[in-house]
Formats: structure tokens, C-alpha cells, sequence
């Protein structure tokens, strides 16, 4: 369990900061909220980009190593489907049109459940329609025990890049 409100200062948007905080009401002292704390109906305006999403131990496609962890999407919001230009609910991570950032959500997820605290950044997604954009993610733990994390809660903020990027003036470049 993370303490204090450092990370929640770091996010860029409200809407993270939204699901961020509806997460941490769900926490019970140290002990990390369960997936069926999560209601729906809580959250409405922001179900279009959350993710749950599940370890799962099995054989991984790409190295055939035994007793792998995968990432499986057991649900995603409608959002997702136009910006992978397909349904990603029930497929795992590595089966995704993202080329070479199956790497990095692997990295990225491992950390959430090896750590028990949540995640959050931004990249620039390879799906086929996402190279324009920027995703400003939030993964967040849950655990039915309290204890071992088996279901990660993901909210994505998709915006385009040029809505983020000020170009700096020539005069105002500094060079090393």
C-alpha cells in the first residue's frame, strides 16, 4: 500500500486523479481494495478506457518458457477497440498489435503485482491507429486476500501528441 499523496501530485490529468483517489476510498488501512470493491457504477464517465486486467502462470508463446507470467485482459472498455482496431478483452498482452511494447506493459505490469503498489506513466502506444497519440496509463493493484495482487485496475487517457508537445523556440534550446 503506497502512503501519502505523492504519486496522485505526479499525474497529469483529473480523470487519473479521479480513479486514483476512488481506489485509494476502497483501501482498507493497508490492505489493498478487492476487485469486487470496484462497482461500476461508481466510475461511469471513465469505463470507456479501464482495464482488468490478470497474472496468469502458463507456457509463453514467443520464448515457450514454462511457468511464465502472462497479462490477460479479462475486461476493457469500448475505447480500446478503437485504439487497437480490435477487442482486446480476453486476449493477453503479448497477443496485441503493439510490436516490441509487449515488453514494456510486461515490465510495467510485473511491477504492479511484484511490488503492490500502483503504476503510472506515459508512452507512445504502436497499436495500428495510435501513433499519433500519447497514453497517460494508471494501473492499479487489487488482491482478494489482501495481500497476493491477482487483478490489476488500468485506466488509460488517450490524447494526440500535438496536444502535449509545445515546440521550444530556437532561442530557448539549450544544447549540452
Amino acid at each position: 500500500m503506497i502512503k501519502g499523496n505523492a504519486l496522485r501530485h505526479q499525474m497529469v490529468f483529473a480523470q487519473q486523479r479521479e480513479i486514483y483517489d476512488y481506489w485509494r476510498s476502497k483501501c482498507r488501512g493497508s490492505t489493498l481494495p478487492s476487485r469486487a470493491d470496484i462497482e461500476p457504477h461508481d466510475i461511469p464517465s471513465h469505463l470507456k478506457f479501464i482495464t482488468l486486467t490478470e497474472p496468469v502462470r502458463g507456457i509463453c508463446p514467443t520464448t515457450g518458457k514454462s511457468g511464465s507470467t502472462r497479462f490477460l485482459f479479462r475486461l476493457a472498455g469500448t475505447g480500446f477497440y478503437r485504439f487497437y482496431n480490435d477487442e482486446i478483452q480476453g486476449r493477453h498482452v503479448d497477443e496485441l498489435p503493439i510490436g516490441c511494447r509487449a515488453d514494456y506493459w510486461h515490465r510495467v505490469l510485473s511491477r504492479v503485482v511484484a511490488e503492490g503498489r500502483p503504476y503510472h506513466g506515459v508512452t507512445k502506444p504502436q497499436t495500428p491507429v495510435g501513433s499519433h497519440l500519447a497514453q497517460f496509463y494508471l494501473r492499479l493493484p487489487l488482491s482478494e486476500d489482501g495481500v497476493r495482487i491477482d487483478t490489476i485496475l488500468g485506466y488509460d487517457h488517450i490524447v494526440p501528441l500535438e496536444g502535449i508537445v509545445q515546440p521550444v523556440a530556437e532561442s530557448r534550446k539549450v544544447y549540452a
